[in-house]
């Protein structure tokens, strides 16, 4: 299957709900739909195309078009291209429906529960809406990745806010590990639950180092910039 038997097979499918398609570069083309089709066509894409899940991501973009976008990516290796899911929020009524839980695609709860954090822009439905990346202490209406956030920002730490953690299931002991633990190079936080000596379940809680890389990019770097501070960053 090409990309543009591709593309014809979702418009045949969704017709009118796919609002306008762009084809930026030759392996990936872009479909541009209203918010309330996106768990269809996402869940559409996953389960019936076998496309594979590979990052969600949003973007302040209101100083083009006075709103947010959140794109949803998938990859098709065996027919070598990409088809990106692209809304378009209003800034006056963010929210999306999180496509974690309604759309049946758990490889989205991270990327899902990063754009709410650093965006802004609120899940519903998400199974599992806890904060990922941000704080705890965090002010809850401070959101690093809009523009109009400035690079250097420092606010004072919010009261009364605490970590929520995930019960265990009934009857399984809880083992914690971390924040710190001699065998993590940062620091982590993981919480199994044990029945006996089988792992029935866990809790996690990571991002504990974060070193504000997007911000710097969005906001500092040029494009020829990025690569190199990625790279310094990750030791390649």
């Amino acid at each position: 299957m090409t990309a543009q038997e591709m593309l014809n097979h979702l418009n045949n499918k969704f017709g009118a709900r796919i609002r306008r398609t762009e084809n930026p570069v030759p392996d990936m083309f872009l479909i541009h739909i209203d918010r309330n089709d996106s768990v269809a066509v996402n869940r559409y894409l996953f389960h019936d195309l076998s496309g594979r899940f590979v990052v969600a991501v949003g973007t302040d973009y209101r100083s083009e078009s006075g709103g947010y976008l959140v794109d949803y990516v998938y990859s098709f290796p065996a027919h070598h291209f990409f088809v990106t899911v692209r809304l378009n929020l209003p800034e006056k009524d963010l929210w999306i429906e999180a496509i974690t839980g309604a759309a049946d695609i758990p490889a989205a709860n991270w990327a899902e529960r990063e754009i709410q954090d650093m965006l802004g822009i609120p899940l519903r439905n998400h199974p599992d809406p806890r904060r990922l990346m941000l704080a705890d202490d965090w002010p809850a209406d401070l959101h690093p990745l809009r523009r109009d956030m400035p690079l250097q920002t420092y606010p004072d730490k919010a009261v009364g806010m605490t970590p929520i953690f995930k019960e265990p299931p009934e009857g399984a002991t809880v083992v914690p590990i971390g924040p710190f633990f001699p065998v993590l190079e940062e620091p982590a936080q993981f919480r199994l639950f044990i029945e006996g000596e089988r792992v029935v379940g866990g809790d996690y809680r990571g991002f504990y180092n974060h070193r504000g890389v997007e911000k710097i990019a969005d906001s500092q770097l040029n494009y020829n910039q990025v690569p190199f501070l990625a790279e310094r960053i990750c030791g390649i």
